[in-house]
């Protein structure tokens, strides 16, 4: 008997670790990763979208590594996770941004570092529509910019003049980790 509750007590102490974690547990994967072609990485949470495996399974996602590329047209048209992003069951997925795409974005940059945007603390002060998408497209690759022309305005020089935030000729490790 003592060993059973042992048991059920180690259960209830790592099932939320576990569920933090992202594990697999009993064939259920927590946290899904998905690879956009324009706008990086969405973390899908099971977790915060409950454990109805037969409400989306196989009617809406099939559980088959990238067998569910959709596009943000066709999500707001009711595909994919629009079809409970609609408005009216959750938030839709034609505002909210933030909500799914808003991790931070790492640049890889051999010579000087690489590049971490923070994108929380961007948001914090800015809303979307500041950046996107006249300055930055919203599209993996699209938003190159050599140093030289941000210093003369483009792309993070556009706000890290020295006058609205801090230069981007001065100050390299607060962008590069060098």
């Amino acid at each position: 008997m003592a060993k059973r509750w042992l048991l059920i007590f180690l259960a209830i102490i790592t099932l939320p670790a576990a569920l933090q974690a992202g594990m697999n547990m009993g064939g259920m994967v927590f946290e899904v990763k998905i690879q956009t072609k324009n706008v990086g990485t969405v973390t899908f949470d099971h977790t915060k979208h409950g454990a109805d495996c037969g409400g989306c399974h196989p009617k809406i996602f099939i559980k088959k590594n990238n067998s569910n590329h959709t596009t943000m047209k066709a999500m707001e048209k009711g595909r994919s996770c629009g079809a409970c992003h609609n408005g009216k069951k959750a938030f839709t997925v034609a505002e909210n941004c933030t909500t799914c795409h808003a991790g931070d974005i790492v640049y890889r940059n051999p010579d000087a570092g690489d590049i971490t945007f923070p994108h929380a603390a961007h948001i914090e002060m800015f809303g979307c529509e500041e950046c996107h998408p006249d300055l930055f497209k919203p599209r993996s690759g699209a938003n190159r910019a050599t140093m030289a022309e941000m210093e003369n305005g483009a792309s993070c020089g556009a706000c890290h003049d020295g006058s609205t935030a801090f230069n981007v000729a001065e100050d390299c490790d607060s962008c590069h980790a060098m």
